[in-house]
């Protein structure tokens, strides 16, 4: 015979096995899916959280009026008593930062990276003392996002520590400076910790600081978790 012929059954085959090859690879990693990970996910989220906390001032919005006091909005009196005065308070609060404003003299961009405002961390706290703040804060800090149409919520844990691992404590109350979130699970979760070491402005009536450079000297420690 001059001509090669193939078979109508083996084009079939061929046909039938390229295709659940295909199907077969393309099914391959998520096959896997069960045993990633979830670190490579929740370990930028902790970076990004303790990022805002400690190098970004917060934003206030009020009236076509911004700025960064939004712990006491109005800068002046008593901040936990002119903050509760102001309708709307928390909800022109746009995001949460710890780091303390610049002087007014300052040529700076505004606020002092790493250099923690005090007054801004009891602010924080006294949200936190608040069981119905507990949303607020997470969508403050960008812990709850949506992704492809799914809603992804992260759990969190906040506090203000000394370098042997106690609580920064207010001498006045005998409590904890700062310690806000959920209980950091000890198994069953994928838990991130970031620590940054931060200076406190106007750190008075405060326990357990140490002074580096003359300045008094603690560890932020963010925890995330989903």
């Amino acid at each position: 015979m001059a001509k090669g012929q193939v078979s109508i059954d083996f084009l079939i085959a061929i046909t039938i096995f390229v295709i659940g090859l295909v199907l077969l690879i393309s099914q391959v990693p998520m096959l896997f899916t069960s045993l990633q990970t979830v670190s490579t996910d929740i370990q930028p989220v902790a970076y990004r959280t303790s990022m805002i906390l400690t190098e970004d001032g917060g934003v206030y919005g009020s009236g076509g009026e911004i700025n960064s006091n939004w712990e006491n909005p109005e800068g002046i009196g008593n901040y936990t008593q002119n903050r509760d005065n102001i309708t709307d308070y928390i909800e022109n609060v746009k995001r949460i930062g710890l780091a303390r404003s610049a002087p007014g003299w300052s040529s700076s961009e505004g606020i002092i990276p790493n250099n923690l405002s005090v007054e801004k961390i009891k602010a924080l706290r006294d949200w936190g003392n608040d069981s119905t703040n507990e949303s607020k804060i997470r969508n403050k800090l960008g812990l709850f996002v949506t992704y492809n149409d799914n809603p992804l919520n992260y759990s969190y844990n906040i506090a203000l520590k000394a370098f042997n691992e106690s609580y920064i404590e207010s001498t006045d109350t005998g409590s904890p400076l700062l310690e806000i979130g959920d209980q950091v699970p000890t198994s069953g979760a994928t838990v991130e910790k970031i620590e940054r070491i931060v200076a406190l402005s106007d750190a008075t009536n405060l326990a357990n600081t140490t002074t580096i450079a003359g300045r008094e000297c603690a560890k932020l420690v963010v925890c995330t978790w989903r």
